[in-house]
This record gives C-alpha cells, sequence and structure tokens, in this order.
C-alpha cells in the first residue's frame, strides 16, 4: 500500500509552488543595409518602379513641323531622377532600355497601329544621347543626391497622325 500512496502524492509534488524552475534564452535583433542605390526625389520618400516620373510632350494638333522637347517631370530637380547611394558605394551607371514599343534601334510613342520615334538625352541640346541599353557612368563624391538628367525629343512630323493618347513606357536601370 505504501507502493500505491508514493504514486500518488508523487504527480501532486510535480505541480507544488516550489517546483517551478525559469528558463531564459535570447533573442537577436539584426538590419542589413546592402552597398545600394535609390532612385528619389526627395531625402525621404522613394519613387517605385511604377512612377519613376513622366516625359510629357504635351498636346498638339495632326503634324507640327519643329521638334517637341520634355524633361522628365519628377519630384526633385527638374530635368532629372535623383539617385542616393549610401557610402560604400563610388559608382554607379544608368541605362534606360528600349521601351515597350521599342525596334531595337528606336524608342517609340504608340496609339494603336502608329508610332511616333523619339530619343533621349542627358542634356537638353539632345547631344548625349542615351542609347538603347547603353550605359551612363556617374560617380559619387559625397552623401548628397546625385542628377540623373533625362531630356525626351520627338521629331517634327509634317504628316498628319490620328488623334489620341500615345504612349512607351521605358526600363531605367541603376548598376553599382
Amino acid at each position: 500500500m505504501k507502493k500505491a500512496l508514493l504514486l500518488s502524492i508523487g504527480p501532486l509534488l510535480l505541480v507544488s509552488p516550489d517546483a517551478f524552475a525559469g528558463v531564459s534564452g535570447h533573442i537577436q535583433a539584426r538590419l542589413v543595409i546592402s552597398a545600394a542605390c535609390q532612385i528619389s526625389g526627395d531625402p525621404g520618400s522613394s519613387i517605385d518602379a511604377s512612377g519613376a516620373g513622366v516625359l510629357d510632350f504635351g498636346s498638339q494638333g495632326p503634324s507640327w513641323t519643329n521638334p517637341l522637347h520634355s524633361r522628365l517631370d519628377e519630384v526633385g530637380e527638374a530635368g532629372s531622377l535623383q539617385v542616393r547611394c549610401n557610402p560604400s558605394v563610388r559608382a554607379f551607371s544608368v541605362s534606360i532600355n528600349g521601351g515597350a514599343n521599342g525596334d531595337g534601334a528606336n524608342r517609340r510613342l504608340r496609339n494603336g497601329r502608329e508610332l511616333i520615334p523619339y530619343q533621349l538625352s542627358a542634356d537638353l541640346s539632345g547631344a548625349a544621347r542615351y542609347g538603347i541599353g547603353q550605359q551612363r557612368n556617374f560617380a559619387i563624391n559625397s552623401a548628397a543626391q546625385i542628377p540623373i538628367p533625362i531630356y525626351g525629343a520627338v521629331l517634327a512630323h509634317p504628316k498628319a497622325l490620328p488623334a489620341g493618347i500615345y504612349r512607351d513606357t521605358l526600363m531605367v536601370t541603376l548598376d553599382w
């Protein structure tokens, strides 16, 4: 009988308040900041891929005799994207693809079947062109934002075109 009594008292001893023990462990916290650059308009905001800016050539009649010019309309400095990199990045390059309507040699605005070629450059005069997929290099000398100028030009088009909105979507790539 003593054996039965000891067995029945044994489980009661395990739950007594004096029998509890403490256990401790560790929690790790971390943040990884990569050597990176970001496109932004001001120090507190980052621009996502869907809204990096607009080259707006305005509204025109069915034809025009002089080239149409535009600069990238973006939150930062007029005519440019802004790029900020952390201190471990000393240089980066920018390339711009041929757009959704490009043919490998030309960027083109599209409205249905109608296509209008246009060009991009790093200066207002159009002399420093952004070739399709060609890299333009930028050096970093400070923690300040670096402007990436992007200007557009649609050549004169004396032939009448159908009314509508002509569009294209470009991909800007930063490499560091």
